[in-house]
């Protein structure tokens, strides 16, 4: 499932566009701030390892928010997706729905992870200081996202 991450979570973001608009909750932008912060600070130190399709552990990183939580940038998307349901559907029992499905989901692969980088006997590295940049995709996806929801607000 780690190898479809990105295709699953772009399906539950078409889905979410199919719910129809609500009023617009500015509760969502200190969600997106936050988790674009966290994923700037998650970027620059687990390198570029982190980017394929398939599970691998050629180090462990330690430094940075991965001081704190095991997998900032599993917390970064959920904020994210949460902040984009927020906007689109406000306060609602399908923007629950949504965050909740999105939680199981990132769980999951949160605990997969988990499980496979305990069987790896790789020692910590120091910090690798990737640029925010080598995230362009999910950049990329972040703007037409948000955009698809202005869209999706202004036209109906």
């Amino acid at each position: 499932m780690y190898k479809y991450r990105g295709i699953i979570t772009a399906l539950l973001g078409v889905l979410l566009l199919l719910l129809p608009p609500a009023s617009f909750e500015y509760i969502g932008i200190p969600f997106l701030i936050a988790a674009i912060f966290l994923r700037i600070w998650a970027r620059m130190h687990i390198g570029e390892h982190s980017r394929g399709s398939e599970l691998a552990c050629p180090e462990i990183v330690k430094t940075g928010p991965y001081k704190y939580i095991n997998h900032p940038l599993y917390l970064s998307n959920f904020m994210a997706g949460a902040a984009f349901a927020l906007f689109h559907t406000g306060f609602s029992p399908e923007t629950l729905i949504f965050c909740a499905v999105y939680a199981i989901f990132l769980i999951y692969l949160a605990k997969r992870e988990t499980i496979f980088l305990k069987s790896c006997s790789i020692s910590h590295v120091p910090c690798h200081k990737q640029l925010f940049i080598k995230d362009q995709a999910t950049w990329l996806w972040q703007i037409i996202m948000l955009l698809l929801i202005a869209l999706r607000k202004h036209y109906g």
